[in-house]
């Protein structure tokens, strides 16, 4: 995406480095959600989940959470925890709250818009299939949502060693997978953290 604002003069679009910190952000959350989601209908109900089509079911229950998470909080706010964070928001073409449908077909098709972020166009391809713009609006409240995100994603991680070290596990191939994600979602963790702290450090020594 290229934001010139030349296309749509009339429209405060956000710029690319708020959508990509709406997508990061809305990424993160919805895709821990639904794989929350995932693993407690596989604890309670195991049969709907096991059988031939195992990673098709718990993919298919995966993206229904994450279009609840980005069709429920447009609907309410017309914004999402990402939006939040960037001060923008959805709008139609004037500038108000969109429909419920365009709010749907925008939702339905955010899983089609992969490649947004390499084409020149000033909007994501579900803006324009649902006719929606997302928009800076600096007199809409912040909420950050950063830190909660990080804290969830510490939480979750720790849980997932803590089941990875108790649960009697065997040497299969979805186990060293599983022990390969956790080791590499651990050195981002941590790498992450040493970022934030020399961040603190670099602004005191500059106050």
């Amino acid at each position: 995406m290229k934001i010139t604002h030349q296309k749509y003069p009339d429209h405060n679009l956000a710029n690319e480095t708020e959508r990509g910190e709406n997508l990061g952000i809305d990424f993160i959350l919805s895709s821990i959600l639904g794989l929350l989601v995932v693993a407690i209908i596989y604890l309670i109900y195991p049969s709907i989940i096991l059988g031939f089509s195992i990673y098709l079911k718990a993919f298919g229950i995966y993206l229904g959470v994450r279009f609840v998470y980005y069709f429920c909080f447009e609907v309410m706010y017309s914004r999402t925890p990402g939006k939040f964070q960037t001060q923008t928001k959805v709008v139609n073409k004037d500038g108000k709250k969109p429909s419920i449908y365009q709010l749907l077909i925008r939702s339905i098709s955010r899983f089609i818009s992969i490649f947004s972020g390499i084409s020149d166009d000033e909007r994501a391809i579900h803006d324009t299939i649902s006719n929606t713009f997302v928009v800076q609006d600096s007199t809409l409240k912040r909420i950050e949502s950063r830190q909660p995100m990080i804290l969830l994603f510490n939480l979750l991680l720790v849980v997932c060693w803590v089941y990875y070290f108790t649960v009697n596990l065997d040497k299969s191939s979805s186990e060293t997978a599983l022990l390969l994600a956790l080791i590499l979602a651990t050195v981002y963790a941590v790498l992450v953290g040493f970022r934030r702290i020399g961040k603190k450090k670099a602004l005191k020594k500059y106050r």
